[in-house]
């Protein structure tokens, strides 16, 4: 879901509004997705980037038993990445094989590492509920997804167990 907190960066193909031609801007996630499908802008691909993002987490999760913040706007940006991969790819690119080669690698690694971020991080947060339910310690080192889930899961806890 793209949902505007996630800046992208991109490069205007054609004059649009008060940007021109060859600029570089970063814009909001669903305006990324809106004015690329109109062919306005370029994605630059961060994917790499942001797959170099969730290693560094995923290193971080494993060695530390509580859970710890993560880059503001991981998520969204992991999702908009695979969401334009996946996109790319199915238009098929300019037809240059190499390159939709190059971009299917990159997709599949994205959601592997993606899904295990989101696996590791479920993990804690049970944890952190059984232990820890409504902390506001917990709470400052979440994600505003995560957020959700913790106070859910923490709500429904206290409700069968009480506190």
């Amino acid at each position: 879901m793209l949902t505007g907190k996630a800046l992208i960066p991109v490069k205007v193909l054609r004059s649009f509004e008060n940007w021109k031609e060859g600029d570089m801007i970063l814009i909001e996630d669903w305006k990324a997705r809106e004015l690329w499908e109109l062919g306005i802008v370029e994605i630059i691909d961060e994917a790499d980037k942001v797959i170099g993002e969730i290693d560094k987490v995923l290193e971080e999760e494993r060695k530390n038993a509580p859970i710890s913040a993560i880059p503001e706007n991981l998520y969204e940006r992991a999702e908009f990445y695979i969401y334009y991969l996946e996109k790319y790819i199915q238009k098929g690119g300019e037809g240059n094989i190499d390159v939709i080669h190059t971009k299917l690698t990159k997709l599949k690694n994205l959601k592997k590492k993606y899904k295990m971020l989101k696996d590791i991080r479920f993990k804690k947060i049970l944890e952190a509920v059984r232990l820890r339910p409504n902390s506001m310690e917990i709470l400052s080192r979440l994600a505003p997804q995560e957020r959700r889930i913790y106070l859910q899961i923490s709500r429904i806890r206290n409700e069968w167990i009480g506190e």
